[in-house]
């Protein structure tokens, strides 16, 4: 029944790039914002609150491009040999790529790596350089693809529920314990921690439909206009939960306390699954414009790009500090979109640019 369900939404999958491209922007408004909330003291200021404001709203990006990940991924069977040699050969060969780039790039500007073997091991350590995690992480989801797929083909409605549970107890409860109780779970969570979560949180909302929606596997009981109205609110309620609880502690602990934008933690979630469901049930009927269709497709691209292209416009002048953040931010997140989607689309015009973006 499941396999069926993701055959018939095969047929009107519009929702996915867009909210691939949504995540995407979400992305850059963290990097562009993240100086202003991290960085400055005063927070009962408008330009501090600026950059708060679009730093919790960003945090969902990277859930949800896991959680896509998992939908996409989980939905279907593949072969493990053919499966890895072309999910890492997408991620493997780009993320070298540009993870040579940008060690070339600090080399020159900071003199580090300084040698090859530190290069080398940089590459192994991880992250090369701040923004490029991601890609540790996706493979890391990759490797356990195999071994969840089987599981969830045959899980259960209460087995997939479980599941998650125990990964709310294992990121959540974990985290919020140490931080505030100063306990530590002595219990190891083996395959429930980090982000396994929202990979099977992907697929499970995925393969969920409005009542409405007689063609999709397992439908609530909501219709797709209140299940809209509800992810709306999810969306709010986390993006303020985060910017109002890094204030509050912020200001309590004297020092910018920068928890609540952790992935891993409840405020961001519930935007993460409002963004997600918000996305399915309101932005799936019109086709995508040609726009829309060739950013999904370099958005990978845009992803290794928009830091080096957010560095060239500080070099301009154009950084946080160049106008007031109400402002600037969506200013500067507007022009490192344009700039890092029309270079991308540039490389990808030559022969093997798509390989590396």
């Amino acid at each position: 029944m499941q396999e069926q369900a993701v055959q018939q939404n095969k047929e009107v999958f519009f929702w996915a790039d867009r909210l691939r491209n949504i995540a995407t922007v979400l992305v850059i408004a963290i990097h562009v914002s993240s100086p202003i909330a991290h960085g400055y003291q005063d927070l009962n200021t408008w330009w501090w609150w600026a950059g708060n404001w679009w730093n919790s709203l960003g945090r969902p990006s990277v859930p949800l491009f896991v959680m896509l990940s998992g939908y996409l991924l989980l939905s279907k069977d593949y072969e493990l040999g053919p499966f890895l040699k072309k999910r890492f050969s997408r991620i493997v060969i780009p993320a070298l790529f540009w993870m040579s780039i940008y060690m070339l790039y600090s080399y020159i500007a900071k003199g580090d790596p300084a040698t090859w073997w530190e290069a080398i091991k940089r590459l192994i350590n991880g992250p090369v350089h701040y923004h490029l995690w991601f890609i540790y992480l996706i493979l890391g989801l990759y490797l356990v693809y195999p071994i969840l797929r089987p599981w969830i083909k045959s899980a259960s409605e209460r087995d997939l529920l479980y599941f998650l549970t125990l990964c709310a107890v294992a990121t959540w409860g974990y985290k919020l314990m140490s931080e505030f109780a100063h306990v530590s779970i002595g219990i190891y969570f083996e395959l429930a921690s980090n982000n396994a979560g929202y990979f099977v949180l992907g697929y499970y909302l995925g393969t969920k439909s409005a009542a409405d929606d007689e063609k999709q596997y397992m439908p609530w009981r909501f219709s797709r206009q209140q299940l809209s109205r509800i992810a709306l609110a999810l969306i709010i309620l986390g993006t303020v939960s985060t910017a109002m609880l890094t204030y509050w502690f912020s200001s309590a602990k004297g020092h910018n306390f920068t928890l609540f934008y952790d992935y891993l933690t409840p405020n961001v979630s519930i935007s993460a699954i409002g963004w997600f469901m918000f996305v399915k049930t309101s932005f799936n009927k019109r086709p995508l414009l040609d726009i829309e269709k060739e950013f999904a497709a370099a958005s990978f691209g845009v992803y290794f790009i928009h830091v080096l292209v957010m560095d060239w416009w500080g070099q301009c002048g154009y950084w946080h500090s160049k106008f007031h953040p109400l402002k600037g931010i969506p200013i500067l997140i507007g022009m490192i979109t344009i700039m890092s989607f029309l270079v991308i689309a540039f490389i990808r015009s030559f022969p093997g640019g798509k390989k590396i973006t």
